[in-house]
């Protein structure tokens, strides 16, 4: 057997990531027992890292299969090899002292013949002391012999620390993590996903928080910027709040106006400047409620102004029974004429119809019709059977249709039934029923039929319209906020 005279050359080039080195380069000399170099020759080669002295406990063992250059020199990377005991990145190199142990197979196997052990004096722990003389005591401010400029590591560096994306993650268990910027325009965090998914994801998994998942402030007093902005130069929505179906809250997206002299809790500038929909006949696709007690103000739930203040049509267009564009629950009140409004019949394309509803200081409801007078002369009018259920104080008039005639109520109103007499058997006659409305709605609040109503304190002093009476819009009864009007701007984006 050739005798084998391994020369180790301490040459270590390491990994090092502030902490002990990863890997070490180590290079051995294979001569034959005549001092002559085994050329270009596979060997078998076992190193063995031990604890403390030459015979101490084996932290660490791998194997290598080099094959020698033209001078015999075998080269490998103690750290990387095929590993046969413990782990090199677990070694605690402050607790030394440490030794190497080769062994060699020079046939290429596993034969091996331990070669020596020698104490790893120098680079190992000069690396070590590297990241020793600056050990961290958990406060930044300690550290001294910072690296600087290039020398510190990068953020992809730490995503990689410990292998791909091992450091991907932080635990925020000693404060939050601040980034503070002050550069003019500047941009403190910047998230781009170039695939699909999404940028940033945002969750709170502890059901009593009462945080929110993100959280956004600015102070600033230009009307041309937001706390939180959303853009989209496609067809995806600039902004969504989804409530999901096993939710119990009231509102996928809300807005708190905390102002009490104006304001919006939520304002919508566009071509329709606010949209809601439903496929709930149950819901309302938009709903407004003041919630004010009656008191100074007018305590107004949907307020609309424009060349049309407000609209309301019914999607069917009257081919459905029982719609309505507009329902008023309760009084309907108008400052100006009530008309029903159409197309023109006989120039629709250019022209409306309007025709308007009578007015009285009464509430009134009315019937009309026509007879044919008997042999008697007479003739029975009976009422819709729910007359005498809304109805009170009749008044009647009567217009003999052909010929005159003294008409006259034989007998008036009573179950629903009354009696014309003073006609000419088979003659016409026309009749028209003035009737005071009284269903349980006036019977519960008869107040709702006065006349002259008082103005209520914050009311005194402001009119419908100002103008008919020589007063200013600050005088207005209604403001619908046309003082708050916000003109629309385009939010600059950095980007």
């Amino acid at each position: 057997m050739k005798k084998l005279l391994p020369i180790l050359l301490a040459l270590m080039t390491v990994s090092v990531f502030a902490q002990s080195p990863q890997s070490f380069n180590y290079q051995a000399v294979v001569r034959d027992v005549s001092g002559n170099a085994l050329s270009n020759q596979p060997i078998g080669l076992r190193v063995a890292i031990l604890q403390g002295s030459q015979n101490g406990a084996i932290v660490y063992q791998e194997s290598f299969s080099p094959t020698t250059n033209l001078f015999g020199l075998a080269n490998v990377m103690v750290g990387t090899g095929n590993v046969l005991n413990g782990v090199f990145a677990t070694i605690d190199w402050a607790n030394g002292p440490y030794y190497m142990q080769t062994a060699i197979d020079p046939s290429g196997g596993n034969a091996y013949a331990v070669m020596g052990t020698s104490q790893l004096i120098s680079v190992p722990y000069a690396l070590h002391a590297k990241t020793a003389e600056n050990s961290f005591s958990g406060d930044y401010n300690d550290l001294t012999n910072t690296p600087v400029g290039g020398g510190s590591n990068t953020l992809d560096m730490a995503y990689d620390q410990g292998g791909a994306g091992a450091g991907r993650s932080i635990t925020a268990d000693a404060g939050e993590v601040e980034i503070t910027t002050a550069t003019p325009s500047g941009i403190g965090l910047r998230v781009t996903n170039t695939n699909t998914g999404v940028a940033i994801l945002a969750q709170t998994t502890n059901a009593p928080n009462t945080s929110s998942a993100i959280q956004a402030q600015t102070n600033s007093s230009s009307t041309a910027v937001s706390a939180v902005v959303g853009s989209t130069s496609g067809a995806a929505w600039a902004i969504t709040g989804q409530a999901e179906a096993n939710s119990t809250t009231e509102a996928a997206v809300y807005g708190s106006n905390l102002r009490t002299n104006g304001g919006h809790g939520v304002l919508g500038i566009g071509f329709n400047g606010l949209v809601g929909q439903t496929n709930y006949s149950q819901g309302n696709a938009v709903f407004g409620e003041n919630a004010d007690a009656i008191g100074s103000g007018n305590g107004i739930g949907v307020a609309g102004r424009g060349y049309w203040g407000v609209v309301g049509e019914d999607r069917y267009l009257g081919a459905q029974a029982g719609t309505y564009g507009v329902l008023s629950n309760g009084d309907f009140s108008a400052t100006g004429t009530k008309a029903f409004l159409i197309d023109h019949p006989s120039d629709p394309e250019n022209k409306f119809l309007k025709h308007f509803s009578s007015e009285s200081n009464e509430v009134l409801n009315i019937y009309r019709g026509n007879v044919i007078f008997d042999v008697n002369g007479e003739a029975v009018v009976s009422m819709p059977d729910y007359y005498d259920l809304i109805n009170r104080n009749p008044s009647y008039q009567l217009t003999p249709v052909g010929e005159f005639a003294q008409l006259f109520v034989k007998k008036e109103l009573e179950n629903g039934v009354f009696t014309i007499a003073g006609g000419s058997e088979g003659k016409k006659a026309s009749w028209t029923i003035y009737s005071e409305r009284n269903d349980p709605y006036l019977q519960q609040y008869p107040e709702k039929r006065t006349v002259e109503v008082e103005k209520r304190d914050g009311q005194k002093g402001k009119y419908f319209m100002p103008q008919l009476y020589g007063k200013g819009m600050d005088k207005k009864l209604i403001q619908t906020g046309e003082k708050d009007k916000v003109e629309q701007a385009e939010i600059q984006l950095n980007k």
